[in-house]
């Protein structure tokens, strides 16, 4: 009896309510120059015709996976990626695409790191689409995290696109220090070792729990690396998750980070060589006092109040004690005259890192 093949690749998708919209996602995996992949589609109880949508694919690669009532998003990230058979694992929305190459040029890089893939995790940049497929702009991984990383000539050679590379626990420290992702979520690729190593999914977020997934990742993987290329597309559209989340309000997301700053192990703190209160610092430093400086410049003053009297409740002593935070308020104080200043503030800042980002790639 012959063993079965190894599958490289599980593109794990789960879905709900995306009927429109996941029969291209799922076209864009089976077309990629990948033979060893499986596609993993746990759909969420949906109300319309996704689950005839992916059915309707008569493709052994294709495995779909009906919850029988709705467990919510971060419960159904945790079901689809428990179904992986696969060597390494990507997530990938329901209304999201891969770019022809994508997978190829990631068995590249795997293939050129050797045993070191083991302990690595890598992902891309990102070209924005909008709902009717049209390239509306490009997400590239975060440049606050990601100054001074070195370009590997070797790799890049490989792969055939730049790829820089950071040691996970310099990018965990950078990450809990801003309390932000290395890496879009649409691209992210890591071993199913290091899923399992930690637990998966469990204990997610309201709101991003991909994002504290891969804050666990980086926790036990020695390093991660980063394209410079967009291999996938992700999908901006009226119906998304980010517009979801701007409809819900600012609250959900501050209850993440906040519950981020005692919930992060000290053993996460310690290859971070961090302490708790620096995670504290972060959160009243960009939960606080940068959101909301944002929020005050989008004319959301509501909101910008909000999150200043949820950091004195949280981190009374830290929040008064931050110059920023004390900023926002005399913006808040002056009425339409500091929403109008809160905007040039803001630009002035935006423009400041995009100065840094330009001089270290350069």
């Amino acid at each position: 009896m012959t063993e079965p093949a190894e599958i490289g690749f599980s593109v794990l998708i789960p879905n709900y309510n995306y009927a429109r919209y996941i029969g291209e996602t799922i076209e864009s995996v089976l077309t990629q120059a990948a033979p060893d992949l499986e596609i993993v589609v746990t759909d969420n109880a949906s109300t319309d015709a996704s689950v005839e949508v992916v059915r309707a694919f008569q493709d052994a690669r294709v495995r779909l996976s009906v919850n029988p009532c709705n467990v919510g998003f971060s419960s159904n990230l945790e079901r689809v990626a428990g179904l992986a058979r696969g060597r390494r694992m990507l997530l990938l929305s329901s209304d999201d695409r891969m770019k022809p190459g994508a997978l190829a040029a990631y068995d590249r890089l795997e293939t050129a790191l050797g045993d070191k893939a083991q302990h690595a995790i890598w992902g891309s940049s990102t070209t924005i689409i909008d709902g009717a497929g049209v390239t509306t702009g490009r997400v590239e991984p975060d440049p606050k995290l990601w100054r001074d990383a070195p370009v590997d000539p070797a790799l890049s050679r490989a792969v055939g696109f730049t790829v820089r590379s950071m040691p996970a626990a310099e990018m965990l420290r950078r990450s809990l220090e801003m309390l932000r992702s290395p890496l879009p979520f649409a691209s992210t690729c890591y071993p199913k070792a290091l899923h399992d190593a930690v637990g998966g999914y469990a204990g997610g977020r309201l709101m991003n729990p991909d994002k504290w997934f891969l804050w666990k990742l980086l926790a036990v993987a020695e390093m991660v690396y980063v394209i410079d290329e967009p291999l996938f597309e992700y999908r901006v559209h009226d119906g998304g998750q980010n517009n979801a989340e701007a409809r819900s309000g600012a609250l959900k997301h501050l209850t993440d980070q906040y519950i981020s700053t005692f919930n992060v192990p000290d053993s996460m703190l310690a290859k971070a060589t961090l302490d708790r209160e620096s995670i504290a610092r972060a959160f009243v430093e960009h939960d606080i006092a940068l959101r909301g400086l944002v929020s005050l410049s989008e004319g959301k003053r509501l909101t910008a109040r909000r999150m200043v009297h949820f950091g004195l409740a949280a981190y009374p002593d830290v929040t008064r004690k931050n110059p920023k935070v004390w900023a926002l308020r005399a913006l808040l104080r002056l009425g339409p005259v500091g929403t109008s200043l809160a905007k040039l503030a803001r630009a002035r800042v935006e423009n400041r890192w995009k100065a840094r980002a330009s001089s270290s790639e350069q």
